[in-house]
C-alpha cells in the first residue's frame, strides 16, 4: 500500500510517501522495485519517504538498501505495548508468524542504519495494556532515539477484534499526553505517578506547564512521522483513521477551544 499525502498543507510542493509492506513473500522486492521507479522520476527534495515495514520477512540488509534509496524514515509496527499482548493478537494467538523478538531486531537494525530520529514505532493504544504499559514503551522508543506514531483502537466490523470495544476517551486522552511529553517536552514515564490499575494519575509538571500543553491541543492531534515545518506536527494527518467523526480519537486539524475543553473532560484529570 502506498499513500502520499501533502505534507504541512495541501499548498506546498513538498509531499511525504508512506509505503506500507505486507506479510507476502514478495513484498521486499516489490518495496525495492517501488522505491527505484520513484526516485528515479521525482526530485528527492519534493519528497520524503516513509517505510511501515514488515519486520517478519526483513533482513539487516533489506534495512540498508531501502535507506540506500532513500527512505528518510522507517517505522515498525509493533501495535501492541507489550510482549504478551504482540504474541496473542498479532503472533501466535491468531496463528502469525510475526515475533516480538524479530521485530525489535528491525527496530534496532533501523536505530543503527537511519539514525536518531529517522526511525519509530506503531502503538496502538486500547487492546488490554494499561496506561503505564503504553508509556513505558513510548519511553523505551525515546530513549533509543526514536519516535512513537500512536493509535486508538476502534474495532472494525469483519475484522478478528470487532467484538472488542474502542478505547475508552479518557485513557485515550491520557495516553496521548503522557506520549507527547515523552516524544516532545523532555517527560519520562518515572516522574509520571500511576495509580495501582496503571493509570495516569499525574504527569511530572507544574500544572501551569501542563495547562499550556494541553491548551495548545498538540498532544491529540494524529501523531505519525514529523511534518515538514514541526517535528510535533505530523505529516500524515489520517482523518478519522482511529474513530468516526462524531468522536474524534485523533485530531486531523488544529483543536479549536471548544475541543480543548472537551478534551479537558475527557481527560478526567482534576
Amino acid at each position: 500500500m502506498i499513500d502520499i499525502v501533502a505534507a504541512d498543507g495541501a499548498n506546498t510542493p513538498f509531499h511525504r510517501m508512506c509505503i506500507s509492506m505486507i506479510t507476502h513473500p514478495n513484498s521486499d522486492a516489490d518495496t525495492v522495485t517501488v522505491l527505484e521507479r520513484w526516485t528515479e522520476r521525482v526530485a528527492p527534495e519534493t519528497v520524503a519517504i516513509s517505510i511501515l515495514s514488515n519486520p517478519t520477512t526483513m533482513t539487516r540488509q533489506d534495512v540498508e538498501t531501502l535507506h540506500g534509496l532513500g527512505t528518510d524514515i522507517f517505522t515498525v509496527a509493533l501495535d501492541a505495548a507489550t510482549p504478551e499482548l504482540f504474541d496473542r493478537t498479532r503472533g501466535r494467538g491468531v496463528q502469525s508468524p510475526h515475533t516480538w523478538k524479530k521485530y525489535w531486531e528491525i527496530l534496532h537494525d533501523a536505530r543503527d542504519i537511519f539514525g536518531p530520529q529517522k526511525f519509530g514505532a506503531h502503538i496502538i493504544v486500547g487492546m488490554g495494556e494499561t496506561e503505564y504499559d503504553a508509556l513505558s514503551l513510548a519511553q523505551r522508543i525515546v530513549d533509543l532515539g526514536g519516535h512513537n506514531h500512536m493509535f486508538c483502537f476502534f474495532p472494525e466490523k469483519g475484522s478478528l477484534m470487532d467484538h472488542l470495544p474502542a478505547t475508552p476517551r479518557d485513557q485515550w486522552r491520557r495516553v496521548q499526553l503522557g506520549r507527547y511529553l515523552i516524544d516532545y517536552c523532555g517527560g519520562r514515564v518515572e516522574h509520571m505517578t500511576f495509580d495501582d490499575r496503571g493509570r495516569v494519575s499525574a504527569f511530572g509538571l507544574p500544572a501551569p506547564e501542563l495547562d499550556a500543553i494541553i491548551d495548545s491541543g498538540l498532544p491529540f492531534r494524529t501523531s505519525g512521522c514529523p511534518g515538514k515545518f514541526r517535528d510535533d506536527v505530523s505529516a500524515c494527518d489520517r482523518p478519522y483513521g482511529d474513530s468516526p467523526p462524531s468522536n474524534i480519537a485523533s485530531y486531523p486539524f488544529q483543536p479549536k477551544k471548544h475541543d480543548v475543553r472537551k478534551i479537558r473532560r475527557q481527560l478526567g484529570l482534576r
